[in-house]
């Protein structure tokens, strides 16, 4: 029994990479099956339900390839219709042969991006997921970082698992230098999405391998260079010293970062140049800063402030509201609060259908060093 188990396996295999033996086996199989589901219905009338013509069929979507499908869609309307011409009673089998005949063509419409794909089974789903759980990985940021606290909420709409935003992070601690950048790319829905996932492999390859002050320059070299149509992206940098506070700001037709200073409150950033892939070899000027302990910075993408018909800035305020009671909180970096920036993102953007993303960086309430002002 083992040793069958294990043939199947490879056999299946082989039939999801695409063998051709494999298919012509699969589509034998499958007919057989299709006749003898097409036959039992004539013989045990009521004892077995003429519907179960579909299981084949849908089976087959997943493994056949296109001709093959089709032979096999056409079988089973067959069977259907020769049950209804030899025992059809009530009328009942020419209702069942109309839904085979429509789970056959939307098999068959499925089938058919998997086709151009190459993908048979769940080879496109498990792809997506790992791909899915890569752009998790790049986004993540530390948990422990001296005296800082960093947290993240991505919201894609609908709750898909990708988005038109995404998030990346890269640290060199033998630099003090942390990273991170929060893009969001033109558009909605899964072509947004689709290109947000391109532009997260291209962008994780070009953080952290070059200067900060290069990394907008390079990334929006490369948007020109796809030529995409009426498409871009704008995207925030951040350039952190955590052993010091200093930061620098890259901006790049995003809506502008937000600081927080224990002292004076919220005090909203420069804008910085254009957004990605509009103009060829585009200035972006940093913006310098420092966060001292108490303070924080937020960054965010527009989903989370747009509202269509109103003012950005009332968005920006209702934001900026909400987070004020979390900013405010003295705490340690053991007892810093997790989750905070999702609360945020539902408290103020629940019901948004757009992409809604927000990354917090606080540093942590501590006794400032000799030299240092405390807040």
């Amino acid at each position: 029994m083992p040793a069958l188990v294990a043939r199947a396996r490879r056999w299946y295999g082989r039939l999801l990479d695409g063998d051709i033996r494999a298919g012509r086996l699969a589509l034998g199989v499958l007919l057989g099956v299709t006749a003898a589901l097409g036959v039992l219905p004539i013989l045990l009338p009521y004892g077995w339900p003429p519907s179960a013509l579909v299981l084949p069929v849908v089976g087959g979507g997943l493994v056949l390839r296109r001709g093959q499908l089709l032979v096999l869609v056409c079988v089973a309307l067959a069977g259907s219709l020769l049950g209804a011409a030899v025992q059809d009673p009530h009328g009942v089998r020419l209702g069942v042969t109309v839904v085979v005949g429509l789970t056959g063509a939307t098999v068959l419409a499925a089938n058919r991006f998997r086709h151009r794909l190459g993908l048979r089974g769940t080879q496109g789903d498990s792809m997506l997921l790992e791909l899915a759980e890569h752009n998790r990985a790049l986004a993540r940021l530390p948990e422990r970082l001296l005296d800082w606290h960093f947290d993240s909420a991505l919201a894609p709409a609908g709750g898909a698992s990708f988005s038109g935003d995404f998030l990346l992070c890269a640290h060199r601690p033998e630099e003090d230098l942390l990273e991170l950048v929060l893009v969001d790319v033109s558009g909605k829905g899964s072509r947004a999405a689709a290109r947000s996932t391109h532009l997260s492999g291209a962008f994780a390859m070009l953080l952290g391998r070059v200067p900060p002050e290069a990394f907008l320059p390079a990334a929006n070299d490369h948007l020109v260079r796809m030529g995409w149509e009426d498409d871009f992206a704008t995207a925030v940098h951040l350039a952190l010293h955590p052993a010091t506070g200093h930061y620098r700001l890259f901006n790049a037709g995003h809506p502008p970062p937000v600081r927080y200073c224990r002292r004076d409150g919220w005090e909203p950033s420069e804008h910085g140049g254009p957004a990605l892939g509009l103009v060829p070899g585009a200035p972006y000027p940093a913006v310098s800063g420092r966060l001292r302990h108490g303070d924080s910075l937020l960054l965010f993408s527009d989903g989370l402030v747009e509202v269509p018909g109103r003012d950005l800035d009332e968005g920006v305020g209702r934001l900026l509201a909400a987070a004020e009671p979390v900013v405010r909180t003295h705490r340690t970096q053991q007892q810093s609060v997790r989750g905070a920036a999702r609360r945020l993102v539902h408290t103020v953007a629940e019901h948004v259908a757009d992409d809604r993303t927000l990354v917090l960086v606080r540093r942590l309430g501590h006794q400032s060093p000799p030299g240092e002002m405390g807040y």
